[in-house]
């Protein structure tokens, strides 16, 4: 029997099928459920970024959990560099680790596109590293209003060339889109989906010079 893509077997045989965890306060079946829908979302946003597929980007995924948008990204683009971070200690994920993440890397055949290690958004500094494109979903929400400085952070290390696709749930969505505004010039809504907040995709670009 020969594996899917999103599967690989091992060396006795037994299909490998990725694990990207559950998320807390639901369960491994709306958690699956919410990952299709994310990655929808994520698809239609990626068609419209003024990127090539075949483009060799270097992607950042922030909070990375177990490496589900990760490895999107290298299905989207095959020819991209994709960095994970993350604590690997929130409870937002359940089990989450970085054994894990390289783990599904490894079975779904991105182990060389994608590179996952521990950093932390609030903390480390990735300006310098020359990224085309930011991504991240379901992660700043969980920072609470520390989340204000993740922002600020992140318009730091975005370049005038370089984009980011940012999914959440916004509790305060006027608020957040507020000081968004006010940290980068353009800043694109995508259609989303309707929860206990809202989940949105947004895509922000043009950072401005002097963060607010």
């Amino acid at each position: 029997m020969r594996a899917s893509p999103n599967t690989t077997e091992g060396l006795e045989g037994k299909i490998q099928r990725p694990d990207f965890g559950t998320y807390h306060h639901t369960t491994t079946r709306a958690s699956e459920e919410t990952r299709e829908m994310v990655k929808v979302l994520f698809r239609e946003t990626f068609d419209r970024l003024p990127f090539s597929q075949d483009d060799r980007l270097k992607i950042l995924d922030m909070g990375c959990g177990l490496g589900f948008l990760s490895c999107f990204c290298a299905e989207y683009y095959p020819s991209a560099m994709i960095t994970g971070i993350d604590t690997f200690g929130h409870a937002s994920l359940k089990g989450s680790s970085l054994a894990r993440a390289k783990d599904n890397a490894r079975i779904l055949g991105f182990s060389e596109r994608i590179r996952f290690e521990k950093g932390d958004i609030l903390r480390a500094d990735y300006g310098k590293a020359g990224f085309d494109l930011f991504v991240t979903s379901l992660v700043f929400h969980n920072l609470g209003k520390r989340r204000f400085d993740a922002y600020e952070r992140l318009a730091r290390w975005v370049t005038r060339k370089s984009y980011v696709v940012l999914g959440d749930v916004f509790f305060d969505y006027e608020r957040d889109i507020g000081r968004l505004k006010k940290l980068f010039e353009s800043l694109q809504e995508r259609p989303g989906l309707t929860s206990e907040g809202v989940y949105k995709v947004l895509v922000l670009s043009k950072p401005r010079e002097r963060p607010i």
